[in-house]
């Protein structure tokens, strides 16, 4: 079921290329990792050919987000014992025929995973020339883009221990200048760490400990002044630290322990969430050590999800539980706007698209 949705997700971003010829979708949630695209003219309904471009059985079992740059899909997956055999596949934008399919080995498969979750949970990133890709099992491949050849490969779980998170590995790499920022929060100990792009060596590593695990993908962010901060979730705070050096900058407190979403950054302003029952929150970044009294400007407890990420949309900030309630608030007061129920279940990301959002 999970790898027949990862092959869906490509299916239907084929689908948009189409009609508007789509932007590059180059990491988790697009190209802000806020999940707003520019393209137009999106379908709204889907069955099993209408309004589908193509479809590419994948050899095991996914979570992670296709990402998409000029004509290239690239997905990863998961199979084998322990979900340790590994794979990128890169397929052709139009068509979904496999340009290259490359087999990887885990090193040391996570010690826990749940039965939807898989080590190709984190999704790939790619600056067009390379694709970047980390897995569950601590693995950090960079491959070229045009043939699939392995650049460099790192083995974090090798290096500084297996990777121990209850429903495996989740968070998903960024790219800022010519580094991959990675953020592994676990039960053992948590960390984030900068790569070097062409070799892969360490450029920082900075080491959380008290960090309990989460699965949060980290948010980069880049203020009026110039001045850019990597943004991270999880054991209860939101952090901020300078992308160059990993030296702390500032922390806000209040969230829960343990947190999925990615936080957004909408003009000027972070919008985080941790679930269940965490308040949805906005920040004023740029700050100096603990900023929770100074630059929380509001927060909300309403209809906050553990799995799903929330969207901004104008001014409003929607967000869906993962039973199936979805709530809006307005974007500066934090104020309930309205909220309904949707039914069913929800562990999916929303993705906003001219003037609809996708569930």
């Amino acid at each position: 079921m999970v790898g027949r949705a990862l092959v869906l997700a490509a299916t239907i971003v084929a689908v948009t290329c189409e009609e508007s010829c789509a932007e590059n979708w180059p990491g988790w949630r697009g190209p802000d990792r806020n999940g707003v695209s520019r393209d137009t003219g999106v379908p709204l309904n889907w069955s099993a050919d209408a309004n589908v471009a193509w479809k590419t059985p994948l050899p095991g079992s996914g979570i992670s987000n296709p990402i998409i740059f000029d004509d290239k899909v690239f997905v990863t997956a998961s199979d084998g014992k322990n979900l340790a055999n590994l794979h990128v596949i890169c397929l052709a934008r139009d068509t979904g025929r496999i340009r290259w399919h490359q087999r990887l080995w885990g090193t040391a498969p996570t010690r826990f995973h749940g039965n939807k979750s898989s080590m190709a949970s984190p999704s790939p990133v790619t600056d067009g020339r390379h694709v970047w890709a980390f897995f569950g099992t601590g693995d950090v491949f960079c491959l070229e883009s045009n043939s699939g050849q392995l650049a460099w490969h790192r083995s974090l779980s090798g290096e500084y221990g297996v990777i121990e998170n209850r429903f495996a590995t989740s968070s998903s790499p960024l790219l800022y200048r010519d580094t991959i920022l990675l953020q592994v929060d676990h039960y053992g100990d948590s960390y984030l760490v900068a790569l070097d792009r062409k070799t892969g060596s360490n450029r920082w590593k900075v080491d959380r400990p008290g960090r309990w695990l989460s699965w949060s993908s980290p948010q980069l962010i880049r203020l009026k002044g110039g001045r850019h901060e990597f943004i991270v979730c999880g054991s209860q705070r939101v952090e901020s630290f300078d992308p160059g050096t990993g030296r702390a900058l500032w922390t806000a407190g209040e969230m829960r322990r343990e947190c999925i979403p990615t936080p957004l950054f909408i003009n000027g302003r972070l919008y985080v969430v941790s679930g269940p029952s965490g308040p949805s929150m906005r920040i004023r970044p740029g700050g100096s050590g603990d900023v929770t009294k100074t630059h929380v400007e509001w927060k909300n407890p309403r209809g906050s999800p553990f799995v799903p990420s929330a969207i901004v949309v104008g001014k409003r900030y929607y967000l869906v539980t993962d039973s199936g309630i979805a709530t809006c608030l307005d974007t500066e007061t934090g104020k309930q706007v309205w909220q309904k129920r949707f039914g069913g279940g929800f562990t999916a990301s929303p993705v906003a698209a001219g003037d609809r959002i996708y569930w």
